[in-house]
C-alpha cells in the first residue's frame, strides 16, 4: 500500500456481507465494500485517501499511456477520480441501456453474481490505455475488456485497482503480460 491506507483497511475490515443471486439457484457472498460497484455511503476522507493513493500508483507504475478506461458500475467513479487527478484523459465503458443500442461494439460480461454488457466507443487501434477498476474478483471483467480492446488494436499498458481479492491478479499478468497494480489485498 501507499502513503497513508488506513481508511481504506478499516472499510475492507468492516464490509457488511450480503447474499446476491445472479438467478434464484445461484447465490454469492458478496462484500459490501463502500468503494465498489454496490458500496452507498463513502466518506470524504475515504474519497480523498483511495483517489491520492490511486495518482500515485499510477503515475509511479504506469508512467506512459494515453487515458484510462474504466468500466461501470464501480470502476468508472474512481476512473473519474483519477483522470481529474492525474489531468488524463477518460473513457469509461458503459453498461447495456437502450441509449447505446447503436454502438459497434458491444461485450457481454458474466461474473459470478452477474450478467450484462459493456458497451465501447471512441477507441481507436494504437491507443496506449490503462484499465482502472474498482475491484478485481475473479477477474473476469477484465478479461472480457483486455480481450476486446485486444481485438480493436487498443494496447492495454496494465491495470490498477483498488482492492484484489485472492489471487486471480496473477494470472491476469501471466495471460495479457501486463502488470496488476492495486491499493490493498485480501
Amino acid at each position: 500500500m501507499h502513503a497513508s491506507s488506513e481508511r481504506l483497511k478499516e472499510s475492507i475490515h468492516q464490509a457488511k456481507n450480503v447474499r446476491i443471486y445472479k438467478n434464484k439457484d445461484t447465490p454469492y457472498d458478496f462484500k459490501l465494500y463502500p468503494f465498489g460497484e454496490r458500496g452507498t455511503f463513502i466518506a470524504p476522507e475515504l474519497i480523498h485517501e483511495i483517489t491520492d493513493n490511486l495518482a500515485v500508483s499510477i503515475t509511479e507504475q504506469f508512467p506512459a499511456y494515453d487515458y484510462i478506461v474504466s468500466p461501470e458500475p464501480g470502476g468508472h467513479t474512481w476512473g473519474i477520480l483519477a483522470a481529474y487527478k492525474l489531468m488524463k484523459p477518460l473513457n469509461i465503458l458503459r453498461l447495456s441501456t437502450e441509449l447505446y443500442e447503436n454502438y459497434e461494439v458491444c461485450i457481454k460480461r458474466e461474473t459470478a453474481y452477474n450478467e450484462n454488457y459493456i458497451y465501447f466507443d471512441g477507441f481507436k487501434a494504437g491507443d496506449r490505455v490503462l484499465l482502472l477498476d474498482d475491484v478485481i474478483s475473479s477477474g473476469a471483467t477484465i478479461r472480457a475488456i483486455a480481450q476486446q480492446l485486444k481485438e480493436m488494436g487498443v494496447h492495454l499498458v496494465g491495470v490498477q485497482a483498488i482492492l484484489a481479492k485472492g489471487e486471480h491478479y496473477k494470472a491476469l499478468e501471466a495471460d495479457y503480460e501486463i502488470p496488476v497494480r492495486f491499493l490493498s489485498k485480501v
